[in-house]
Order: structure tokens, then C-alpha cells, then sequence
């Protein structure tokens, strides 16, 4: 995955850099209204020598950016669905005097929150270890 940056600070061989988040609407927020223009700023590997004020072009593993998107997607709608069936399948035969569906969408949303505190915790462990990385490829012309 590549990613067009701007560096903001410099420190050594890391760089501090700002980068626009991709619109769904193909960077032409003014028809469609929807979306915002939000900054995003991350630490980088400059092992070329960027200086501040340089556009850069960033680059992450493609193999660490589809994990990423799998751990924070998928893994929480699949841990709703568990949580919405369980839920569902579980409040009569264990003689629970409440609605199976209230039961289900609870235990849903709770099984969800407890993935995104899941994915919370490893992502500050991935980010300490260094296996969350950008490193600045090139300098955009």
C-alpha cells in the first residue's frame, strides 16, 4: 500500500508525517457533501533523508494493511453474529424469562466491544514491537 504524505518533523531516521484520509466520494467532497477532509498523522521510517516540509510517498506491507483491515472489520461483525446466534439460541433452554432477541443483539453488541478492546490491546503491542510500520519509499515529485 502506498500513500502520498507530507513530513511534518523529523527526528534521526523517523519522521513524523500528515496524510489526507482517501474520500469515498473520489476526493470531491463538495457534491456529495458526506464526507470530512481529516488529517492523519503517523510515525515513518526515513531511512532516505526526507526533510520537513518534502511530499513524500509512504509505504506499508500489503500483507500488514489487508491484516489490519481484516482484525478491524471482519473480526468484529463476525463476533456480532456469534453474539446475535448465541444470544438468540440460548435464553429458553436455560430458562431465561427474557426476550431471545433483546438477549441476542446484548450479548451481540457486547461481544463486539469486547473485540474492539481485544484489538485495542494488540494493536499497542504490534505498535511497541515495531510491526506496525511506515517507511517513506520515495520523494513525491
Amino acid at each position: 500500500m502506498e500513500e502520498r504524505a507530507r513530513v511534518v518533523f523529523t527526528d534521526g531516521d523517523t519522521a513524523k508525517v500528515v496524510l489526507k484520509r482517501s474520500s469515498a466520494c473520489g476526493e470531491n467532497c463538495a457534491k456529495c457533501k458526506g464526507c470530512t477532509s481529516e488529517m492523519t498523522y503517523v510515525e515513518a521510517k526515513n531511512l532516505i533523508g526526507a526533510k520537513v516540509g518534502q511530499e513524500v510517498i509512504l509505504e506499508m506491507k500489503s500483507g500488514m494493511f489487508l491484516g489490519a483491515v481484516l482484525i478491524t472489520y471482519v473480526l468484529p461483525l463476525i463476533a456480532l453474529t456469534i453474539g446475535i446466534m448465541l444470544g438468540t439460541n440460548i435464553s429458553i433452554p436455560i430458562g431465561l424469562k427474557i426476550s431471545s432477541d433483546l438477549l441476542g443483539v446484548t450479548l451481540g453488541f457486547v461481544l463486539m466491544a469486547a473485540t474492539y478492546l481485544f484489538i485495542n490491546l494488540i494493536d499497542k503491542k504490534y505498535k511497541k514491537a515495531g510491526k506496525i510500520s511506515f517507511r517513506i519509499a520515495k520523494i513525491a515529485k
